[in-house]
C-alpha cells in the first residue's frame, strides 16, 4: 500500500518590509467572522498619525465619508502597495479551533481582483502605521427570485491579536460603508458566520445602533470529500474534461449555467467574460467536467495548517497511522497548506457518479479533498451524505441591511439558497 502523505507543499512566506501606508479617499464595510468578535485584549498605541494622513478640511462630503481621521484608528481603501502587510495579517491571526486554520493569499493578495463583473473593495485599518484589520466587500451578478441583481457578498475580515474584541472597529467600519454605498448601492448585501461563534451571532442579531440590520437567511454547509485514493494495481475509469475552447462555446457555458442558477437564490450569474478570466485564476477548459469544474485554488488563495489542539496534537501519529492502513487522507504537519479543490458545481442536480469521478480525477491530480457548499435542507446535501464520508463545516447565512440600504430577508422567495462556495 503506498505511503502517501497528504501532499501538502510548503507554505509560501516572504519576509518583505512592511509597505507605508497608502492615502486613500475611500473606506467599505468589515464583514464579520470567527475573529470578528473575540477575547478583548488591551492594546498599547500611539497616538501619531500613519504617513499618508489626509487633511479631511480639503475633501469633499463625499471624499470625508471615506475617511475619517483618528487618534486611533484610521481606515482606508486598500491599494498593491498594502500587499505585504495585508497577507502578513493574513498568516500571523488564523482562526482557533481543533485544528487551528489560517486562510491566506499568497503570493498576492490581489491576485482575484479586477474580474470582469464584479466590483471587489477592500479596505484597511491602520493604528501607527500597522495594519491591524482587514475586510472586503464583493460584488457581482447573482440570481435573486429567478431574475439577476446586483448582491454584495461581506467577506474576508481579519483582526490582529492586538485589536481582537474592539467592537468599535467593526461599528465604526460599517458606518463608513453605508455612507461609501448611499449613491450606489446594491440591491442586497448577505454574509456567512460561523455557526459556532455564538457570540459574535448573538451580538451582531441584536441589531444595535450604528449597527446594519442582520436578517438570517438559512444553515450553510461545506462539505470536505476525500478523494478515492486506490492502490496502484486498481484501475477506476476516469472522465475525461468537456473543454470549450471557442467564445461560443463559452457562451453556451454561461448560458447552460444561468439557466439551473436561476431556480436558486444567490446563485451567480455568468457571462462568457467572467468564465474565460477563470484561467488567469487556474481554471482552465481542461478542469471541466460535464457541468461541473475542479478548480483548486492554490495558486492564489490557501488554507494553511498552522497549530493542532494538545489532545489532537498527541493522538496524531496514531491518526495517521490508521490513515494509512484505511488509504485516507493524513493530518498535515504544521506549516503545509491543505491539499483541497474546490468543485464548481453551479446549482445543478446532484450527479452522484459526476462527484465520484472528480474525487478520482482530483486523486490523479494529487488532490486529498473536495469542497463543496450547500444549503442545509438542499436535496444535493443529503444524496451526498448518504452515499460519501465527509466532513462538514457549518455556518449561518445573513442578509444585511440599513434603512434605504440593501434588500430584506423578506423580499426573497422560497428558492433554496445556493450562492457558490467556490466564490465565497
Amino acid at each position: 500500500m503506498k505511503n502517501k502523505l497528504v501532499n501538502a507543499r510548503p507554505h509560501p512566506q516572504e519576509r518583505e518590509q512592511p509597505a507605508p501606508r497608502p492615502s486613500s479617499t475611500r473606506v467599505f464595510a468589515l464583514a464579520p467572522s470567527s475573529s470578528a468578535i473575540g477575547p478583548k485584549t488591551d492594546a498599547t498605541t500611539r497616538t501619531s498619525k500613519p504617513p499618508g494622513t489626509v487633511d479631511l478640511f480639503s475633501l469633499s462630503r463625499e471624499e470625508r465619508a471615506g475617511v475619517r481621521a483618528s487618534n486611533k484608528t484610521q481606515f482606508s481603501l486598500a491599494t498593491r502597495a498594502a500587499d505585504p502587510d495585508i497577507r502578513r495579517l493574513l498568516r500571523e491571526n488564523p482562526m482557533p479551533g481543533s485544528i487551528s486554520l489560517s486562510l491566506e493569499r499568497e503570493p498576492n493578495y490581489f491576485a482575484d481582483a479586477n474580474q470582469p463583473g464584479e466590483i471587489k473593495q477592500t479596505i484597511v485599518a491602520y493604528e501607527s502605521s500597522r495594519v491591524v484589520c482587514v475586510g472586503n466587500c464583493t460584488t457581482r451578478l447573482r440570481f435573486v427570485n429567478g431574475k439577476p441583481h446586483r448582491v454584495g457578498y461581506l467577506g474576508g475580515l481579519r483582526l490582529d491579536g492586538s485589536v481582537a474584541g474592539r467592537f468599535d472597529i467593526l461599528r465604526r467600519g460599517y458606518d463608513f460603508f453605508r455612507e461609501l454605498q448611499a449613491s450606489a448601492p446594491a440591491d442586497f448585501y448577505f454574509t456567512s458566520i460561523a455557526a459556532e461563534n455564538h457570540r459574535a451571532r448573538r451580538l451582531l442579531e441584536r441589531n444595535l445602533r450604528g449597527m446594519p440590520r442582520y436578517e438570517f437567511l438559512g444553515d450553510f454547509v461545506t462539505l470536505l470529500l476525500p478523494t478515492e485514493r486506490r492502490s496502484p494495481d486498481r484501475h477506476v475509469p476516469v472522465a475525461t474534461s468537456v473543454g470549450i475552447g471557442s467564445d461560443t462555446g463559452t457562451a453556451r457555458r454561461a448560458e447552460q449555467l444561468n439557466q439551473v442558477n436561476q431556480q436558486f437564490q444567490l446563485a451567480p450569474h455568468w457571462t462568457a467574460d467572467q468564465l474565460t478570466a477563470l484561467h488567469q485564476l487556474d481554471l482552465r477548459d481542461d478542469d471541466w467536467f460535464g457541468a461541473a469544474a475542479l478548480w483548486d485554488q492554490r495558486c492564489f488563495k490557501q488554507t494553511a495548517i498552522r497549530g493542532y489542539a494538545p489532545w489532537l496534537g498527541f493522538l496524531r501519529p496514531a491518526l495517521n497511522l490508521l490513515a494509512r492502513l484505511t488509504n485516507s487522507p493524513r493530518l498535515p504537519v504544521v506549516g503545509s497548506i491543505l491539499s483541497h479543490a474546490f468543485v464548481l458545481l453551479g446549482a445543478s442536480p446532484c450527479d452522484l457518479d459526476l462527484i465520484r469521478n472528480l474525487r478520482n480525477i482530483a486523486s490523479e491530480r494529487g488532490i486529498d479533498w473536495l469542497t463543496l457548499g450547500f444549503a442545509a435542507h438542499d436535496p444535493r446535501l443529503k444524496a451526498i451524505r448518504q452515499h460519501s464520508r465527509c466532513r462538514e463545516y457549518r455556518s449561518c447565512l445573513y442578509l444585511v441591511r440599513w434603512p434605504a440600504l440593501g434588500g430584506a430577508a423578506s423580499d426573497l422567495d422560497r428558492r433554496i439558497l445556493a450562492p457558490e462556495v467556490a466564490l465565497l
